[in-house]
């Protein structure tokens, strides 16, 4: 078993994870305000767009955090010790 905490890169799975539930969770909201409201399929399909965008949004923001921390590791160091 690894002593130490897991390395950031495994947690990328996780973030994905969090991603497709937030748009199956507006979707399921949507479909329960419907039954309960009876607008059905008004609030699913504009609950389901609006999971959508949230979900793109997030996706956009964890691909900048990437490639900005790939960036940052392509980047040569300065090893002088002056």
């Amino acid at each position: 078993m690894p002593d130490g905490p897991p390395a950031s890169g495994s947690r990328r799975p996780i973030h994905l994870v969090v991603i497709g539930s937030e748009m199956a969770s507006f979707t399921i909201v949507g479909v329960l305000l419907d039954y309960a409201l009876g607008t059905q399929p008004g609030l699913t399909i504009v609950l389901t767009l609006v999971g959508l965008g949230v979900a793109f949004y997030h996706l956009v923001v964890m691909s900048k955090a990437l490639s900005a921390k790939s960036a940052r590791a392509e980047q040569p160091r300065d090893r002088s010790g002056s």
